[in-house]
């Protein structure tokens, strides 16, 4: 259960109840290994990409096609 105090409003662990902003991609995951992400694979646009270790979304290349979210194994890519 969510403790609504630990809350960042990131939006990425499907608890909580926050309005996505319909213009940014959303995304930070520490999921898969960079090598092996089906997110990475999946998309034409090289937006998604490797920062610090976790897998990013860069919104200015992202065209919101959906194929990383369809890809995605733990379902936490919003677009």
């Amino acid at each position: 259960m969510l403790n609504s105090g630990n809350c960042t409003d990131c939006t990425t662990c499907g608890s909580c109840q926050q309005t996505l902003n319909v213009d940014t991609p959303n995304l930070f995951c520490m999921n898969c290994q960079p090598s092996e992400a089906p997110c990475i694979k999946a998309c034409r646009q090289n937006a998604i990409e490797v920062l610090g270790g976790a897998i990013t979304i860069n919104g200015e290349k992202c065209n919101r096609c959906g194929d990383c979210v369809e890809v995605c194994p733990i379902n936490v890519i919003k677009i």
